[in-house]
């Protein structure tokens, strides 16, 4: 009888035995797991931070876009019309600016609306000019919104061009608001984007490359060590797939809890830290996102984890354990 029919023998198609099987494989994988537990605490500790590094940029460039995306909604162009120009006239002026390439949306605010606006933001001062005798006027406000505000200055030449803009336009006030700050902020804030982005890739790339070479000598060594337990598996019938599968086990164990342990980290930093900085930057929509979707976020690390422990345990016990041999 051949070898290769002997083998078939030995296999007990079952379903019953294959849960066996499968039992002895798994155990047989965390006992090598914990064997040596001081290499498994190295290999263990740098996928945490391979999967660390990734959850860190992620969370860092939804952080940033957030902020972008916060700042360009809050910029628009104010184009500043005498105080005295009536609701028909302002709606005629808004039409024309929405006629315009590049305009998201225009609004207005009357001269009175505007006169209320400066009285609540400022009590104690209006109330001081008030008592002089004064009655300030202001002008009314054009509001518009640009899909791009690089073309602001395609807008501000056809305004400056237009009859009936030269007619009501108050030139005694600025006709826009701080766009060029806002916009140097903008342009700031995508720097760091672009940097954040490209240095986590580098930093995760590196890490898992490590991590993968870690789990790759810990698995050739724990193969060398038990290479004569192996021979004689080997020679008593087990097919490769039973020698095999211990060492899969150990290796998915280390991305599996690297990546609970990496969680856990991850989530608190995020909590501890996103609060702080929300008086700064925009971190709502991240942090709802994150205290939201975490197990799906857990699912995902755990699968980059069983991803990078399977394929550094399949390189390492390819050499050992070919097929057929």
């Amino acid at each position: 009888m051949s070898r290769k029919a002997k083998k078939i023998r030995l296999q007990d198609p079952r379903p019953c035995h294959y849960g066996r099987y499968l039992a002895r494989v798994i155990r047989y994988g965390c006992y090598s797991f914990c064997r040596n537990i001081w290499l498994t605490v190295a290999t263990t500790l740098v996928m945490v931070i391979t999967l660390l590094i990734i959850f860190v940029t992620v969370i860092a460039n939804s952080v940033l876009s957030e902020t972008i995306a916060s700042q360009q909604a809050k910029m628009d162009l104010s184009y500043y019309i005498k105080y005295n120009v009536n609701d028909e006239t302002l709606t005629d002026l808004m039409k024309k600016l929405q006629a315009q390439p590049h305009v998201q949306s225009v609004s207005y605010s009357t001269s009175h609306q505007e006169y209320e606006k400066a009285s609540n933001d400022n009590v104690d001062g209006w109330e001081m000019v008030i008592s002089e005798g004064i009655r300030p006027t202001l002008p009314a406000v054009l509001h518009v919104k640009l899909d791009d505000m690089n073309e602001r200055e395609t807008l501000d030449k056809y305004v400056k061009n237009d009859k009936d803009f030269r007619e009501w336009i108050d030139t005694s006030v600025s006709n826009s608001q701080d766009i060029a700050a806002r916009q140097k902020t903008i342009e700031r804030l995508s720097s760091i984007l672009t940097v954040a982005r490209r240095g986590g890739l580098i930093a995760g790339i590196i890490f898992m490359g490590i991590s993968v070479l870690i789990i790759f000598n810990t698995i050739r060594m724990t193969i060398f060590s038990r290479r004569d337990e192996i021979a004689m598996m080997k020679s008593v019938g087990a097919d490769n797939y039973f020698i095999r599968g211990p060492f899969l086990v150990e290796a998915e164990l280390y991305g599996l809890i690297a990546a609970l342990i990496a969680m856990a980290l991850g989530y608190l930093i995020l909590t501890k830290l996103l609060p702080s900085l929300a008086n700064y930057i925009e971190v709502d929509e991240t942090e709802m996102f994150v205290r939201t979707w975490w197990p799906v976020i857990l699912l995902a690390m755990m699968a980059i984890g069983w991803i990078l422990g399977y394929v550094s345990a399949r390189l390492a016990i390819h050499k050992y354990l070919k097929k057929g041999n």
